[in-house]
């Protein structure tokens, strides 16, 4: 039998034991400290934000106080607004950008789409809240119904604006007039288009369609 060895003297065991809590994963107190860390980084700016209003407090001294609390909370709830609202517009703003993506392949088709199907890639962009995208959709199948009319395609190149002078003797040239306004602003002109744009836009088409329906020719065309 091998000979056991005798057991370390006490001193040694501690003397051990101390390096081995001196290493790094045995740093425990760590994460306690980053979390105080943490936390005085709220206070500080808890602090800092409500500064402003404890000083607007403290300079309406001598107004009852009820009237200095109503002011302070009156701010506090417009600031909250107005925050609030900054940061739905840079989401509405900033979302459609990644929207848009999806619908790219369809805006750039050499494939000739019918007004129907621009009518469905309208309604799902509508869906996803890319009213822009939805409206120029429109104003493609605008254009089908028109070429339709013509019984001739258009020649390539031609701007919004010249749709507009060609049919402006037409009864629904005021409704290619609000597409050409939406999509100038909203498209080219990084504007905001909302869903009242929208909305504007869909009776524009309805108003088209029901024209070109009719049989109405543009003069000189």
């Amino acid at each position: 039998m091998a000979n056991l060895q005798p057991p370390p003297d006490t001193e040694t065991i501690r003397r051990t034991a101390a390096e081995i809590l001196q290493r790094r994963e045995y740093q425990l107190d760590r994460d306690t400290r980053m979390g105080d860390t943490i936390v005085d980084i709220f206070v500080w700016l808890f602090e800092w934000l409500i500064y402003p209003f404890r000083w607007l407090f403290n300079a309406m001294d001598g107004l009852p106080e009820g009237f200095r609390w109503v002011v302070v909370i009156g701010l506090v709830l417009l600031l909250i607004v107005l925050v609030g609202h900054l940061l739905y517009t840079l989401v509405t703003v900033l979302r459609p950008v990644a929207r848009t993506v999806q619908f790219s392949s369809a805006m750039d088709s050499k494939r000739k789409l019918s007004a129907k199907e621009y009518e469905d890639l309208a309604q799902q962009a509508f869906a996803q809240q890319d009213y822009i995208v939805a409206v120029r959709f429109l104003f493609r199948a605008s254009l089908v119904h028109l070429q339709v009319l013509e019984g001739r395609p258009f020649s390539p190149g031609l701007t919004n604006r010249q749709y507009v002078r060609r049919y402006r003797k037409s009864p629904f040239v005021g409704a290619l007039q609000s597409f050409v306004e939406v999509i100038d602003q909203g498209w080219y002109g990084n504007g905001i288009c909302r869903e009242e744009e929208f909305y504007r836009c869909r009776e524009a088409y309805a108003e088209i369609r029901r024209q070109t329906k009719a049989g109405f020719h543009a003069n000189g065309a």
